[in-house]
């Protein structure tokens, strides 16, 4: 049988390289797009509170997943111990409009500044109600969440009703979940930030004792080291919570199975076919099969299945490397982490790179390449979440790594970053690196340095120096020796 790796090469090709997604609407993940790897099952347990990942891990993706019926009839059947065929899911805050959930300027007009630790409690507690209430009701008319606040000032008004929605749903043998994503978007000053994120978390444990209420936040683990959130069962939450991590055998069966459910006819049918040759079965419809599929587990059956795709090595021997184990590690940030986004981006950017021998669909140089293409993409996203980061590494070109602290913060002084990335934040444009510290000693460069290893972007080094992993180094044109060579500025 002749294998057309034309044909696989541009079914690859033509895969969504942005990896996003939106919690509703037209941007919502679809049925064929899940991939449920098993450590993923918090993400989605009703009885799970606390779900935390890295930008990109899939956070927004499983609350997409949940919000919508058919996606989470699909979850159902991948997971069918979670109940999931039982629930409602309403969306609480995802920082979009016109979805149902609470808006950013709802809650800045509903919650003044400094009324966080009371009027935020009130207003998220009116969130849940109304999610009940529109659950029980279906008719399309509800108060506004002001209404709502108005009339619940009292805290007994609200026990009362909460207590009797609460027993009506349940009757109905059915829970209710109420997801929180884009929690970041609350706000741009750390103490608002951390005093609504902090009502929200009080809420959601007094949720726990519902019989048929469940809260669920989707978080970053960043965000819980850098708010310094004080509400006093944090730890307990924490104790129980989901993380959204990736092993690489999830993400290249992430990989396989979105090749195999490709809708370039010719290039799923080539790749079947490449599959028969090497006794595996394609990519079966049930996504709860699909879980058994060889190629979402065994690696050995991905290492020779990808080998026939992109060769043996990244050179002409094993001094570079294999071509499984590279992308792995040279998209990892500073805490080992891959994300699917940057994966899919690296793989499908190197598809479309320059043209592989004619027995493969993608080359050693297009991986490389794939690398450029997934750290631009990697630090375009963090820009979304820290508006600085570009202002910060913008200095660092053609810096060699690792290199010392005082190598760092000197080209931070000669380009005044620290007091330009100060002011902007001072005028609201986006939280500051900086916080108020009781630690006089700790300069803003070093709380600066301090942010990037939380994020992943610079790592520590036994000998004290710096790194940065390749995912943002090549982004941020840094140089290292043997490294992947940058190519483009920020």
């Amino acid at each position: 049988m002749t294998i057309d790796y034309y044909a696989i090469r541009s079914a690859l090709a033509a895969l969504d390289a942005s990896g996003s997604h939106v919690a509703s609407g037209e941007g919502r993940p679809q049925v064929g797009e899940i991939f449920s790897p098993e450590q993923h099952a918090g993400a989605l347990d009703p009885n799970v509170t606390v779900v935390l990942g890295a930008r990109g891990s899939g956070k927004t993706f499983w609350t997409g997943v949940l919000g919508n019926e058919e996606t989470r009839n699909a979850a159902a059947e991948a997971y069918p111990n979670l109940g999931l065929a039982r629930v409602n899911v309403a969306l609480g805050y995802s920082g979009l409009a016109h979805d149902g959930s609470v808006t950013k300027q709802t809650i800045d007009a509903r919650v003044p500044v400094g009324e966080e630790s009371t009027k935020g409690v009130l207003l998220w507690r009116c969130v849940l109600l109304r999610a009940m209430h529109r659950v029980l009701s279906r008719d399309g008319t509800d108060a506004t969440i002001g209404e709502m606040m108005d009339h619940y000032a009292d805290p007994e008004l609200w026990e009362r009703d909460c207590g009797k929605a609460d027993v009506a749903i349940a009757e109905r043998d059915t829970t209710l979940i109420v997801l929180f994503d884009a929690l970041d978007s609350l706000s741009s000053d750390w103490g608002r930030l951390r005093r609504l994120i902090d009502s929200l978390l009080e809420v959601a444990w007094y949720a726990r004792s519902s019989r048929s209420l469940r809260v669920k936040l989707f978080l970053r683990p960043d965000q819980m080291n850098d708010l310094g959130l004080r509400f006093v069962e944090l730890p307990k939450m924490i104790a129980g919570a989901a993380r959204l991590t990736w092993a690489g055998t999830d993400l290249y069966g992430m990989f396989f199975q979105r090749l195999g459910a490709s809708t370039e006819a010719a290039g799923r049918n080539a790749f079947f076919d490449l599959l028969r040759e090497e006794s595996v079965p394609p990519a079966p419809d049930d996504i709860g099969q699909r879980r058994r599929w060889p190629l979402s587990r065994d690696k050995n059956a991905q290492v020779r299945v990808f080998q026939r795709l992109a060769g043996l090595y990244m050179g002409a021997n094993s001094k570079k490397g294999r071509t499984y184990d590279w992308p792995l590690r040279h998209l990892a940030d500073g805490h080992g982490d891959v994300t699917p986004r940057s994966f899919l981006t690296l793989m499908i950017e190197a598809s479309r790179s320059s043209s592989p021998p004619v027995n493969q669909v993608i080359s050693a140089e297009g991986i490389r390449h794939g690398l450029r293409q997934a750290s631009r993409v990697r630090v375009d996203q963090l820009d979304l979440e820290f508006p600085w980061i570009k202002r910060v590494l913008a200095p660092l070109s053609r810096l060699t790594v690792p290199c010392s602290e005082a190598a760092i913060t000197s080209r931070w002084v000669e380009t005044e970053t620290l007091e330009a990335v100060e002011k902007r934040a001072s005028e609201g444009n986006f939280l500051s690196p900086f916080k108020v510290t009781d630690d006089e000693s700790q300069g803003r460069d070093r709380q600066l340095i301090e942010s990037l290893v939380r994020i992943g972007v610079l790592v520590q080094r036994s000998d004290y120096r710096f790194d940065m992993p390749d995912l943002f180094r090549v982004a941020a044109r840094l140089l290292k020796k043997g490294g992947v060579t940058p190519h483009r500025p920020l």
